[in-house]
């Protein structure tokens, strides 16, 4: 499955799903299993224009989905002590809903527009910094710039036939399914230094994860579930979704708490806010990035955990 939204950045191999395996070990299972669902997650929530989108449909892509679900919600590792604001049980991991959804007579246009329209994006916005505690422009374009330092640190860059900002949430999944490639490829390949690069990649993982997406997709999840099931209380988080869209969102909240428990992620300590910056605000349309460049003193440094993956992606 190409990227929807990155270009890569030198050559790319398709890793195989779950259940193409011969006897493969619990730890090779496993992300295979993950691979597959961030794929499945990062191609549901992308516009139905984009080809991507249209693998959905594709029988095979739904038997893999379907199979990787099962298997990590019958994993004890992929239960969490506890389930975090937001989240759900691991044990309802599920793409049967998702599927049936994708079986009916639906103008999947409208459908997106409605909800991550203009208007709609305004109460679910698929945006990290939407979610961010702090307003400030500064702040945010901060955060912008520790995501891209991630993606080029690992050979990504954006696309340029589809822009989009880097904190939306399927190029951040598509982002997690690419470490996970790329560790599993550096295991199971004769190159220098294969494990060493593995872990780069598997601690990648684990921080970004931590950084930039378990904070914020339970919120979006459930902005989701409020917005196309009509959801008020969240509480009611473990009702059976109603649309394509519910169904999306109630599978992040079941995925992250999977992860969590799979990375050894703390869980936050409450829901993250939609808190959609004022669009006058930001002088950049697309990027981000304008306001915090005019602001006197800011800076557009990539975190430590960015440079220090750059550092050994530039030593391999």
């Amino acid at each position: 499955m190409n990227s929807i939204s990155l270009s890569v950045v030198g050559n790319r191999k398709r890793s195989k799903g779950p259940m193409e395996h011969s006897e493969p070990d619990k730890a090779t299972a496993v992300r295979a299993a993950r691979l597959y669902l961030y794929r499945w997650l990062a191609a549901a929530a992308t516009d139905p224009a984009v080809a991507g989108w249209r693998l959905l449909q594709d029988a095979q892509l739904q038997a893999e989905a379907s199979a990787a679900a099962e298997y990590l919600r019958q994993l004890p590792e992929a239960r969490p002590e506890a389930v975090a604001p937001g989240e759900i049980e691991s044990t309802l991991l599920d793409t049967t809903q998702m599927i049936s959804f994708l079986d009916t007579e639906t103008d999947w246009a409208a459908e997106y527009m409605a909800v991550f329209g203009l208007l709609g994006s305004q109460e679910c916005p698929p945006y990290e910094t939407d979610y961010c505690p702090q307003t400030l422009s500064v702040y945010r374009a901060q955060q912008l710039a520790d995501i891209a330092g991630f993606y080029a640190a690992f050979g990504l860059e954006p696309s340029t036939r589809r822009p989009e900002k880097q904190d939306h949430i399927t190029l951040e999944l598509e982002f997690m399914a690419w470490l996970i490639a790329k560790e599993q490829y550096a295991l199971s390949n004769d190159i220098t230094d294969g494990v060493a690069k593995a872990e780069a990649c598997r601690d990648a993982q684990e921080t970004f994860f931590q950084n930039h997406l378990a904070w914020w997709v339970p919120a979006f999840a459930f902005a989701l579930r409020k917005k196309t099931d009509g959801l008020e209380d969240p509480a009611e988080r473990t009702a059976p979704p109603a649309s394509f869209y519910g169904s999306l969102g109630h599978m992040l909240a079941a995925f992250i708490s999977v992860e969590r428990a799979l990375l050894g992620v703390e869980p936050p300590v409450e829901l993250a806010a939609v808190r959609v910056e004022d669009p006058a605000s930001v002088s950049c349309e697309g990027c981000g990035f304008a306001d915090a460049s005019a602001a006197p003193g800011a800076q557009q440094m990539p975190s430590k955990e960015v440079q220090e993956a750059q550092a050994k992606r530039h030593g391999e």
